[in-house]
Parts: C-alpha cells; sequence; structure tokens
C-alpha cells in the first residue's frame, strides 16, 4: 500500500482545527469535507471538484465558545441527505446540521449532554430501531453517553 501527499496550499483553516470527515453533501459524486474548528467556534465545508481540489470555505457557526471537537456524517433524519454531527466541547452538547442536498445545511440543533465536554463521538444504531444513535465520549464527567 502506498500513499502519495497532496499539499493543499489553499486550506486555511479557521483557529485549531481538531477533526475532519466526508462526505458528499451536493449530490455531485464528489467527496466534500467538513472540519471541525474549535478555536472559531465552527465548522467548515470545503466542496471537491473531484480532481483532488476543494472549494473554499463555508462556515457553520457552532455557538460562542463552543470549541466544537469532533465531527461525523450521516443521515440522521433518515430524508436520504447527509447531515453533520457536532461534539461541541466548550458547549457540553452535541449539534447536528441537518443537510439539504445542495451542499447548504440548517442551523444548529443541540441536545445538551450537562457539564461533560463531549470530545468524539460514534454513529450506529445501538437499539435497533432503524434510528441513528449517538454515542459520545466525554472528557468532563469520564464517561460514554448513548443518545438514542
Amino acid at each position: 500500500m502506498q500513499f502519495k501527499r497532496k499539499t493543499q496550499s489553499m486550506f486555511i483553516h479557521d483557529s485549531r482545527p481538531r477533526h475532519i470527515a466526508i462526505g458528499d453533501f451536493n449530490n455531485d459524486n464528489n467527496l466534500d469535507l467538513v472540519i471541525a474548528n474549535s478555536g472559531a467556534n465552527n465548522i467548515s465545508i470545503r466542496r471537491g471538484y473531484g480532481n483532488r481540489t476543494f472549494s473554499s470555505r463555508i462556515t457553520y457557526s457552532t455557538g460562542f465558545e463552543s470549541s466544537p471537537y469532533w465531527v461525523a456524517v450521516e443521515d440522521f433524519n433518515n430524508d436520504t441527505l447527509l447531515d453533520i454531527a457536532v461534539a461541541n466541547y466548550g458547549a457540553h452538547n452535541i449539534g447536528i446540521f441537518l443537510g439539504h442536498g445542495n451542499g447548504n445545511f440548517s442551523d444548529q440543533l443541540t441536545f445538551s449532554l450537562g457539564s461533560s465536554r463531549p470530545v468524539s463521538l460514534a454513529i450506529g444504531d445501538f437499539n435497533q430501531d432503524k434510528q441513528l444513535d449517538i454515542a459520545v465520549i466525554n472528557n468532563g464527567t469520564f464517561d460514554v453517553v448513548i443518545l438514542l
């Protein structure tokens, strides 16, 4: 197995990028990127062109002092369009941005986790009800919580 490094000098991120995930957010059959920027309190989307280049960033706020640490991509509301989940460390919540299928997203919906400081998450159907659930690792409470 081999990998070739592709330097992308246009990638100037907001403050403290923490995590990256991929998905085709605008249904053009090219992979796009979503990046959690903890220092800027936002996520940024870069649309892929299919030739190893990406658009300039489009940002979505995750809230004042939210400090997003982790992003995951799935279809949370079963509309066949990709959505984004965000672990907001500073805001002690999980945010969901619902996708519109054209590369744009709704405002963030939030789910409070108390004083948990979430740092990562994983997606799956843990209770087999055909609805996606979110497993969250919390740094503030030293536990794992599953949002069903």
